[in-house]
C-alpha cells in the first residue's frame, strides 16, 4: 500500500517501521500523536518481517529498503515517504506543533498557540508603526482587497469554472476568510495529504513534466504513485544539484525514470536572468529586489521541450515555478491542447496569479473538470488541479 500522510495509516492496525533512522523515530513520533489508536510494535531490519498488519518503509538509505518498493501493492507493506525539504508539510509544522496538537476524531490547534508557533516559525513581523508582533499582510489575500477588486470579473467565472464544492469553498477562504479560518483549514489537512497528490490519477501517468524542483521533497512520492518505469522530466536550472540526501536514494531506485533538465521553462526559447534566493532557490519573485545576484540561464517553451523529448505523449504536467508559471504556461498552449495532460500548476506566487492562470487555463481547456486545494496556513501553495473529463476520473474531493 502507499500512504502518502499520517492520517492514511488506517486507524485500527498495528504497524512496524523498517530500519531505525532519525527519520524513522521521527516518522513514529509522529504516529503516535496523531494516530494513537494504532498499535507500534517496533523497528524492524528483515524485509521479510510481517509481524504488523503494516510493515512501513519510509529511508531507503536503510539497506534492502529499496527493495521492498516492488511491494507496494501489498497491504503488508507500507511504502511511506516523509516530505523533506517542505516548509509547509505536517514534517516541518511538526517540529513546532507536535506537542500542541488536540487529537480527538479530528486534529486542532487552539489558536493561541498556532499565533506561538507562527512566530517560532518566522511567520510574525513587527509593526512598522507600533513595533507590536504583526502578521505579514503579503501573507493573506484577503489583505489584497484592491487588487482582488480590479480582478473580480475573472474571480467570478474561476469560481464557477472550478468543479467541486471543496475547490470553490477554498478558493473563497482564500480571497475573503480572515487569517484564523486559514490557521484552521491547515490543521485540518496538513497531516491528511500532500502538495501536489490530490485528485490526479496517477495510475494514468507514464510521462510526467515536472517544473521547478529545488530540494525535490515529492520526488519520493512520484516514486511511490507512478506506474514502475515510468519517465519523469525534472526540469529546473539548478538540475538536480540541490536535491537532498534524503530523496536521492529514491531517485537512485530505477522505479521510475529521471531525466535531468538543466533549464528553466518560460514563454520563448533562449536564455532569461533569474535571481538566486537567499536558501539558493531560482526565482523570478525576487528579481527587482535591489542587491539580490542574478544568473542567466538556458531557457525553452514546455511545447519546444515536449515535441523534442517526448511528442504525442505527456500525461501530467506539474509546474512550481517560482513566479515564472505565467510564462511557462503561455509557452505551452499546444501541449495542452494536443496532449491533454493532467495537471498540477502553483497558482499563488503573485496575488494575481490566483486568478489568471486558472482563468487562462479554464478557457482553454474547457472540458477538464478543475480543483482547488491550498497546503500552508497563509495564502501560499495553492495547486490548482485539472482532470480531463474523457478519462473518466471525477473525484469528489481527494484521489
Amino acid at each position: 500500500m502507499i500512504i502518502d500522510a499520517p492520517l492514511q495509516l488506517p486507524g485500527q492496525c498495528s504497524y512496524a517501521i523498517f530500519g531505525d533512522t532519525e527519520i524513522c523515530r521521527r516518522l513514529q513520533e509522529i504516529l503516535a500523536v496523531v494516530r494513537p489508536e494504532a498499535t507500534f510494535l517496533g523497528f524492524r531490519s528483515d524485509t521479510n518481517d510481517r509481524s504488523a498488519d503494516h510493515l512501513i518503509v519510509t529511508d531507503l538509505s536503510i539497506p534492502g529498503a529499496a527493495e521492498l518498493l516492488g511491494q507496494r501493492d501489498l497491504q503488508a507493506v507500507a511504502i511511506f515517504p516523509v516530505p523533506l525539504g517542505d516548509y509547509w508539510s505536517y514534517w516541518e509544522f511538526s517540529k513546532f506543533a507536535l506537542e500542541r496538537l488536540t487529537v480527538n476524531g479530528e486534529i486542532l490547534v487552539s489558536e493561541q498557540n498556532m499565533a506561538e508557533i507562527q512566530g517560532e516559525m518566522g511567520r510574525v513581523v513587527a509593526d512598522p508603526e507600533t513595533g507590536a508582533p504583526s502578521l505579514r499582510n503579503s501573507s493573506y489575500l484577503s489583505m489584497q482587497k484592491d487588487q482582488i477588486g480590479e480582478g473580480i470579473d475573472k474571480i467570478l467565472e474561476v469560481f464557477e469554472g472550478l468543479s467541486d464544492d471543496a475547490s470553490r469553498e477554498n478558493f473563497s477562504l482564500l480571497l475573503t476568510s480572515p487569517p484564523r479560518e486559514h490557521w484552521k483549514h491547515y490543521v485540518a489537512r496538513a497531516y491528511a495529504n500532500i502538495q501536489y497528490f490530490d485528485y490526479i490519477d496517477f495510475s494514468r501517468c507514464e510521462t510526467v513534466l515536472n517544473g521547478g524542483i529545488f530540494g525535490g521533497y515529492e520526488l519520493p512520492f512520484l516514486v511511490a504513485r507512478l506506474p514502475v518505469g515510468s519517465t519523469v522530466l525534472n526540469v529546473d536550472p539548478l538540475g538536480h544539484d540541490p536535491l537532498t540526501e534524503y530523496v536521492r536514494p529514491w531517485v537512485d531506485s530505477n522505479i521510475v525514470n529521471f531525466v535531468e533538465h538543466r533549464i528553466a521553462l518560460s514563454d520563448y526559447d533562449g536564455e532569461i536572468e533569474i535571481s538566486l534566493g537567499v536558501d539558493g532557490q531560482v526565482s523570478i519573485t525576487s528579481n527587482a529586489t535591489e542587491g539580490i545576484e542574478t544568473s542567466f540561464f538556458p531557457c525553452r517553451t514546455i511545447d519546444s521541450l515536449v515535441k523534442e523529448i517526448c511528442p504525442g505523449k505527456l500525461d501530467l504536467l506539474k509546474l512550481d515555478l517560482e513566479g515564472a508559471d505565467q510564462m511557462a504556461i503561455a509557452g505551452a498552449v499546444e501541449t495542452l491542447v494536443k496532449n491533454r495532460p493532467q495537471l498540477a500548476l502553483s497558482i499563488y506566487h503573485f496575488v494575481t496569479d490566483f486568478w489568471e492562470i486558472p482563468h487562462f487555463i479554464m478557457r482553454l481547456l474547457p472540458d477538464y473538470d478543475f480543483y482547488l486545494e491550498f497546503y500552508s496556513f497563509e495564502r501560499w501553495e495553492t495547486i490548482l488541479y485539472g482532470v480531463p473529463r474523457e478519462l473518466g476520473h471525477h473525484p469528489s474531493q481527494r484521489n
